[in-house]
């Protein structure tokens, strides 16, 4: 009998946290999807509808080059920020919303410097007024001070998925408005072996939520990550 038909495979039995037995469902999420990190493959292993494994990996964006080609030009890091909120947008159904974030990324890779700030000021009021935001993006991967630290992750990271969103649309607009630094991308970063820490115990229907709210910073490359 094929285990996996259509490339699909079957659920397979597994212990729960009270130690019954549950049919367990392997389910991958990536390297393609609209609104993920590009290369980024995250493999659950779910019973009922909760996490209960999680592992990474990334895949190699330099097999996406050919010989000589190189990489790409770095985006700036405000315009990086904005796609990355524009994908949080669009999971939550805010799109009106999501199409703001993306005006204002396309002003900043075109150097439009006031069309940019117009962009971003919209963006920032359009984020902060959201009923919606708040009703779907509340309660969504809560981290403490302590979860910070005990993952190795940055303060933009602390609250929940609503309090990055607006922690993040509120330095992008520090930095077009010239009160933040021009390219701090080099710090602060998510760690990228933490992800399945981070999903483990989070219900599936938030996990794209989560992975989003999280402001990765673009694939460097190939490497392996840490399972949980």
């Amino acid at each position: 009998m094929d285990m996996a038909p259509e490339g699909i495979p079957l659920a397979t039995g597994g212990q729960d946290r009270d130690g019954l037995e549950m049919d367990v469902l392997h389910l991958p999420w990536g390297p393609v999807l609209p609104f993920w990190p590009a290369g980024l493959v995250l493999r659950c292993a779910l019973q009922g509808d909760v996490v209960v494994e999680a592992g990474a990996s990334v895949i190699d964006d330099a097999h996406h080059h050919g010989p000589g080609e190189g990489h790409p030009a770095q985006a700036p890091w405000a315009a990086v920020r904005c796609d990355n909120a524009m994908a949080l947008l669009a999971l939550a159904g805010a799109e009106d919303v999501a199409v703001r974030a993306r005006r204002a990324r396309d002003a900043l890779l075109d150097g439009n410097g006031d069309a940019a700030r117009d962009a971003v000021t919209r963006l920032h009021r359009a984020v902060r007024r959201s009923r919606l935001l708040r009703w779907s993006l509340r309660g969504v991967l809560p981290l403490t001070a302590s979860d910070l630290e005990d993952h190795g992750l940055p303060m933009s990271c602390l609250g929940d998925a609503h309090d990055r969103l607006v922690s993040l649309v509120e330095r992008v607009r520090a930095q077009v408005h010239d009160r933040g630094p021009m390219n701090p991308s080099g710090t602060g970063a998510v760690v990228w072996d933490e992800l399945p820490h981070l999903m483990t115990g989070l219900e599936l229907a938030t996990v794209r939520l989560a992975v989003a709210s999280l402001d990765l910073d673009p694939l460097p490359g190939a490497r392996e990550v840490a399972r949980a």
